[in-house]
């Protein structure tokens, strides 16, 4: 991954869930191989201590079913790595939070963050079409359209970042 993006991620992290850790970069696969029936994660990073941030974008309503599989991914990763795991979601205002907010028991160490941001639809139509190439969900023309428009309708001074993160979006749906 381009470090200009790796920089804006961990911008993301530390704005958006008030992170103090200093987080070196994205952590090693070795760390964050999982098995086939667990959510793969987004992005997942290593801190300077060791530990584990993996940063998600969620665009559907976060229920009992989303926080079940943010659950058994941070429970899998600390049995791989036995390290405290941090699990970010990020998603826009418009959603529907129903999973109810309680301790959740476990022998893992973890916590599971939810920010929420003003949706601008751009965004929201780069995320979706983000998390299903990344769960190697084929995309559809409609999607492969949206790739191609989302630097035009986005802000002009993101155009080009915009412009780079949809061509490795279509690099990576092409394989």
């Amino acid at each position: 991954m381009n470090n200009e993006k790796t920089i804006q991620e961990i911008q993301v992290i530390k704005e958006a869930f008030d992170e103090k850790r200093n987080i070196m970069g994205y952590a090693p696969k070795e760390m964050i191989q999982v098995s086939k029936h667990c959510h793969k994660g987004g992005d997942i990073f290593i801190t300077e201590e060791g530990e584990l941030i993996d940063l998600e974008y969620q665009m559907k309503d976060f229920d009992e079913r989303e926080l079940v599989k943010y659950i058994e991914l941070a429970e899998e990763l600390y049995e791989i790595n036995n390290v405290a795991i941090s699990i970010y979601i990020l998603c826009p205002k418009t959603i529907n939070v129903t999973a109810p907010e309680i301790p959740i028991k476990s022998a893992a160490v973890f916590n599971i963050k939810l920010a929420c941001f003003e949706a601008d639809p751009v965004y929201s139509m780069l995320y979706y079409i983000k998390e299903k190439i990344d769960k190697n969900i084929p995309i559809n023309e409609e999607d492969y359209e949206n790739l191609l428009t989302i630097p035009m309708m986005g802000p002009k001074k993101e155009k080009n970042n915009l412009r780079i993160e949809c061509f490795r979006l279509l690099k990576k749906a092409m394989k």
